[in-house]
């Protein structure tokens, strides 16, 4: 059996006796780093050894878990902090468990994800985790231009040391007024959840407010009453959607129009 299994996003005393119990018996362990995993085995008392398995040797290593499956042994797959695949490898070798029909299960837990959009303050009924904020300016840009238009609650990973700039840059596409909450240390000491308009949060920053540390959480409102006005009518729309997809469509009368590509696709795919 293969065993991924979710482990403490801060404080160790998360971990859970099913994944204890599980960790004790596998046969082989595998972590993205051994490091870091070496804590939990301490705290849980476990001498047991632990392989590497990160984005770098992924592949290669899939094949060994694999054949280690198909020999019948009990293998675990251990986050450093949170839940398997979620921006930890662990995906790949789910496909290829599927595929070749290994059985593979998941051993719940902690979430940073889950836990940053529980304590934000914003709307859970509807929400998208992005991963880690793009480093390069113009995904970056991409990356926020879209949330102009993305009405569910926005979660994303960031550095500490990359917040102030995140910020700076998200009030060049979003409105200021939009809530925004930078969730820290969760589950820590000094665990701290600041919410407040986009704007105030970079002014907190800037004055030193909040003490940046560590990777953090940022969750983002949802985009509120976008509105369109166009002057293009449901016959026209039905025209241009019966010969062309929405986004060139979109691309189309952006150029005859002058008006926002994107505010026309909306338009475009609204029932």
């Amino acid at each position: 059996m293969l065993n991924f299994i979710s482990t403490p996003i801060g404080n160790l005393n998360d971990i859970s006796l099913r994944a204890i119990d599980v960790i004790r018996t596998a046969d082989y362990l595998y972590a993205e780093d051994t490091r870091n995993v070496k804590k939990l085995l301490d705290f849980i008392n476990c001498k047991k050894k632990c392989k590497s398995f990160h984005e770098h040797n992924e592949d290669k290593v899939s094949l060994e878990i694999i054949k280690h499956a198909k020999d019948h042994k009990n293998i675990s797959i251990v986050s450093d902090a949170g839940t398997p695949a979620i921006s930890d490898p662990g995906y790949k070798l789910i496909r290829e468990c599927l595929e070749q029909g290994i059985s593979y299960t998941l051993i719940p837990g902690p979430s940073s994800v889950i836990s940053g959009l529980v304590m934000s303050g914003l709307p859970t009924n509807q929400f998208s985790f992005f991963g880690f904020i793009p480093r390069k300016s113009i995904e970056q840009a991409k990356c926020f231009e879209n949330l102009k238009y993305e009405n569910k609650t926005a979660i994303f990973f960031d550095s500490s040391k990359r917040l102030e700039k995140t910020i700076s840059n998200l009030l060049k596409f979003l409105n200021s007024n939009r809530r925004i909450s930078i969730c820290k240390e969760m589950t820590k000491l000094h665990e701290e959840v600041i919410s407040d308009k986009l704007s105030n949060i970079l002014g907190k920053i800037k004055e030193e407010k909040i003490h940046l540390k560590g990777e953090i959480v940022i969750v983002i409102e949802g985009a509120q009453n976008i509105k369109t006005n166009l002057k293009i009518d449901s016959k026209i729309k039905k025209e241009f959607l019966k010969r062309l997809p929405a986004s060139e469509s979109a691309k189309l009368i952006s150029l005859i129009t002058k008006q926002n590509k994107r505010d026309i696709y909306k338009f475009l795919i609204e029932t």
